[in-house]
């Protein structure tokens, strides 16, 4: 059975870490397998909104360091496929936007890419945790990059020296997660969230997570160039006019990406 299960409908692409008896640990097997599908659902301009999830009551619960000790007992060197370093860029960076539903452990490489996501809904069940130290490495999958940008870097450097588990209550009053909701109501509320991005109107949806990602590199006067030029294309397509019109008339665009 597939480590990651994947499947697109309507938009909305399901990537999901299938572990759960391992609470969702990774291998790098694993982390290989996400990473195509990830760099598949880049180039798929069918995907619109993309969810990053674990199947069960886990998101992720980092590394499989039972696997990991395993290699080490048996003198065996650990296989290490260093494409798995650019998830977190993918998900920043790809024109979908991404979500990360976080449910239980969510903790390691998954607390990195959970902070690469555009977005975070956290269940009250959630427990958050940087761990690396705990098992005596420095971190991967950019965490402390995007992590500074999302609660500052005092917090950040607090949260990976001084290991923690955070509930989502408490995430989300730093702005590590921008939704904490109940676990009963967990489904129903991701279910929105998606529903609303899927919505929009797509090649402005693109385009706004554009401007965020340029915004990251760009200086100022370069990125006015970029953002008032795509603005300016933006307003000439069709689907700006049927934005306007479904505005005036008080109903959902019909929007065909055009």
């Amino acid at each position: 059975m597939s480590d990651i299960l994947y499947n697109v409908e309507g938009g909305v692409a399901m990537a999901q870490i299938n572990r759960p008896e391992r609470r969702n640990a990774l291998t790098t097997g694993t982390a290989s397998e996400l990473y195509e599908v990830l760099l598949n659902a880049s180039h798929d301009s069918a995907v619109r909104v993309l969810v990053l999830r674990g199947v069960g009551k886990d998101f992720c619960a980092g590394a499989d360091i039972g696997a990991a000790a395993s290699k080490d007992a048996g003198g065996k060197e650990l296989d290490r496929d260093m494409r798995i370093y650019q998830i977190s860029r993918l998900l920043h960076e790809m024109p979908a936007v991404t979500i990360a539903a976080i449910r239980g452990g969510c903790a390691g490489a998954a607390f990195g890419w959970a902070a690469a996501c555009d977005l975070r809904i956290a269940s009250d069940d959630a427990r958050i945790n940087t761990a690396f130290l705990d098992v005596g490495v420095a971190g991967d999958m950019a965490g402390p990059w995007f992590l500074s940008r999302l609660v500052g870097t005092g917090r950040a450097r607090e949260m990976y020296l001084l290991p923690g588990k955070w509930d989502a209550a408490a995430a989300e009053r730093i702005g590590l997660v921008n939704r904490a909701v109940p676990a009963d109501a967990f489904e129903d509320d991701l279910a929105a969230l998606t529903t609303q991005l899927v919505r929009a109107a797509p090649l402005a949806l693109a385009a706004m997570k554009s401007n965020f990602v340029e915004a990251e590199r760009l200086g100022l006067d370069s990125y006015l160039a970029l953002e008032s030029e795509r603005h300016e294309r933006l307003l000439h397509s069709e689907d700006r006019k049927e934005a306007f019109r479904a505005f005036l008339e008080k109903r959902p665009g019909r929007f065909q990406g055009a």
